[in-house]
């Protein structure tokens, strides 16, 4: 079974595929979708959703997974972030995906062991945990993989099939 993670961001969104293999996880690929702050918002979230649809389609996944938003003080950047994710999430979803989602502090936590984790320990984690030998960049895509790990790691414990 393939799991498609996202970390999504209007200027950039990350991927990351993994494949289950038995009783681990094993790195397939992953990347980001860039948009120009200079484009209308709109074609931004039209070439996300774009990006990604074509993306879930030509991966092979059976299942895909999004980190949740997170609203801080900024209520222009949560704005813009759950614009964002909605493009995400249409695009998995017109892919036949069910999408499940993952708050960024479980994300660390799965992934890190710690829930306040550094992007930086995150990624040297999912390196480890993936047997890469560097750790993947940039930190977006380290996140897509990390939620796409949170989504196995999740599953095995609620029992989800794994093929």
């Amino acid at each position: 079974m393939r799991i498609l993670g996202i970390d999504p961001g209007l200027n950039v969104t990350g991927f990351g595929l993994i494949e289950i293999a038995g009783d681990r996880a094993v790195y397939v690929r992953h990347g980001v979708i860039r948009t120009r702050p200079a484009e209308a918002r709109a074609a931004r979230l039209l070439a996300l959703r774009d990006g990604l649809l074509a993306i879930a389609r030509e991966s092979g996944a059976a299942a895909a997974a999004i980190e949740s938003g997170f609203v801080g003080q900024n209520v222009r950047s949560a704005l813009l972030l759950g614009e964002a994710r909605a493009a995400a999430i249409l695009a998995l979803a017109d892919a036949g995906l069910e999408v499940a989602e993952y708050a960024p502090a479980l994300v660390k936590q799965t992934v890190a062991g710690f829930g306040r984790g550094e992007k930086e320990q995150v990624a040297r984690m999912v390196a480890f945990q993936l047997g890469l030998a560097k750790p993947p960049a940039p930190a977006d895509a380290a996140d897509a993989l990390a939620v796409a790990i949170t989504h196995w790691a999740h599953g095995r414990l609620a029992g989800m099939p794994q093929r």
